[in-house]
């Protein structure tokens, strides 16, 4: 490599971007040329040319450009190879600096350094995962041999136990408790899903967080996880299960105590949060991430024919789809994480930012729950207001707390510290426009749009349209169909309406990933 120091070119573009002498085209060009000799060159890294680099976001002058992001996000992402490399004490200072921008940000700006300062997570494949079969079999045996792991060997089996079905599940019940549970496969594809929840029930046993995570026992017979029951199964069970293979397991105390159910005690509200946050936090650091902590979608109408199926991708910040049904029945509870079949491996670097992200989504959306559960009746629209008001339920110091402690907990889990300052991210002014827009069901509307209409036959539209309280069918195909199933966190096909909500997603997830760098490398 050559020892040559800045070209003279070079420096005439540094100087050209601090003095901000440049148009949109220029400034990008200037960035796009000092990140490329840069490159060539590490060792000429100057103090200057990190000033030039972070000069782009100083000035308002590009604000209103129309591709503004793109200059934020290239320049942004020359700082992080630069800071990536460490290599002396002026590139040293780069992360710090674009952290503490960060938390000064908005709009493109933002979003540009948050998703930059992403691609600093570890790329690394996640190391002691279990084995799976790549071809699990099923192990034929009937209930009677299923129900007598339920109990220690040698004791008698109690004569009150029952049979009763929730969901997809048939649980072995006394009038006391749970002895056990048998979880059906709902499609040939949950098959190798559900083994993988058995198999992961198993690793955490061996493998556990330190974070007081309890986890179900699997039931393991011949080395084999995975059953299908030969013989009648117990009447009332779902339409939904997919023949008779499933997995079995014994849950562990809490693990259908769900944080948000009516009358739940706040102590144990926030340690189901906390619990489950510095579990999250701890998989994280290991490069396993849980895919569904509740499902989100931007529009579950659509799911057939989108590309990303309808899922919530909070990074495009559109609207959020029946925000309070998806709170519904979290995957946490007293017992902490639950439904290990959602647990995969990472696969890029910004897997680490966006999990992130939906994870503190999805603890603000039941905690929202939390709160609305107080009263369940009062939502969508009555006879004396056009929306229903519920902001009353709502205790803002209580939800900032429980918020801050998530942040704490997931925080320590991911990097080991002990302390988390929440100031920066403002959270008083988030919780109350949280309240404010999760308190008022304002948007109660979504549209089934005549081409949804018609990739469903007869049957399933007259379903669809009942399922969701209508009583008088309409012709299909004929015009797109107004259905009231909210509430939902913005209008159809409208952006979220707590767009400060996405702007701490934003801040926050990026905050995890360089705190993990910056951890890592000093």
């Amino acid at each position: 490599m050559s020892q040559a120091p800045p070209s003279s070119s070079r420096i005439r573009e540094e100087n050209l971007l601090i003095n901000h002498r440049l148009d949109f085209s220029g400034a990008y060009m200037g960035v796009k040329y000092i990140g490329s000799h840069a490159s060539d060159y590490p060792f000429t890294i100057t103090r200057q040319t990190l000033d030039a680099l972070f000069s782009v976001f100083a000035t308002p002058k590009f604000d209103t450009a129309r591709q503004a992001f793109f200059l934020y996000h290239e320049a942004a992402l020359i700082l992080v190879e630069m800071g990536k490399k460490m290599e002396n004490k002026i590139t040293r200072t780069v992360v710090p600096r674009l952290l503490s921008l960060l938390i000064k940000s908005s709009g493109n700006r933002l979003r540009a350094l948050s998703q930059a300062l992403g691609r600093l997570a570890d790329t690394t494949p996640a190391p002691d995962i279990p084995f799976f079969s790549g071809n699990a079999i099923p192990l034929d045996i009937d209930l009677a041999g299923l129900s007598k792991k339920f109990v220690p060997t040698g004791t008698t089996f109690p004569e009150n136990m029952q049979w009763t079905w929730k969901g997809r599940s048939l649980i072995a019940r006394t009038d006391k408790k749970i002895l056990g549970v048998i979880k059906f496969a709902t499609t040939f594809e949950n098959i190798d899903e559900i083994y993988r929840e058995a198999v992961w029930m198993n690793w955490f046993s061996q493998n556990p967080s330190g974070s007081e995570n309890r986890v179900p026992k699997p039931v393991c017979i011949q080395d084999s996880y995975l059953f299908n029951i030969t013989g009648e199964l117990p009447q009332g069970g779902s339409g939904t299960i997919y023949g008779s293979v499933c997995i079995v397991f014994i849950p562990c105390l809490g693990y259908y105590e769900y944080p948000n159910v009516k009358n739940t005690a706040w102590d144990q509200i926030q340690q189901s949060f906390f619990k489950t946050a510095l579990t999250l936090g701890r998989l994280s650091s290991r490069g396993l991430f849980h895919t569904a902590l509740i499902p989100l979608f931007h529009n579950r109408v659509q799911q057939g024919r989108r590309n990303d199926n309808g899922r919530y991708l909070w990074e495009h910040a559109g609207r959020l789809d029946q925000w309070l049904d998806s709170s519904r029945f979290p995957n946490f509870a007293a017992s902490g994480l639950r439904d290990f079949e959602h647990i995969v491996c990472r696969k890029t670097s910004l897997d680490l930012e966006h999990y992130t992200g939906e994870y503190l989504l999805s603890f603000i959306l039941v905690a929202g729950s939390c709160f609305r559960n107080k009263a369940p009746h009062r939502r969508g629209i009555d006879n004396t207001h056009p929306h229903v008001n519920t902001r009353d339920l709502f205790c803002p110091d209580r939800f900032e707390t429980l918020l801050s402690g998530v942040c704490e907990h997931y925080i320590k889990g991911l990097t080991g510290a002990d302390t988390f300052d929440p100031a920066p991210f403002n959270l008083s002014a988030l919780i109350e426009q949280l309240i404010e827009k999760m308190g008022l069901d304002e948007h109660m509307e979504e549209a089934l749009r005549i081409q949804d209409q018609l990739d469903m036959d007869d049957h399933r539209f007259e379903e669809f349209l009942k399922n969701r309280g209508v009583t008088v069918i309409p012709a299909k195909g004929q015009e797109d169909i107004v259905l009231f199933t909210g509430p939902h966190l913005g209008g159809f096909n409208q952006p979220i309406s707590i767009p400060k909500l996405i702007e701490f997603l934003f801040k926050f997830s990026a905050f995890c990933v360089a705190s993990c760098f910056i951890n890592k490398h000093h």
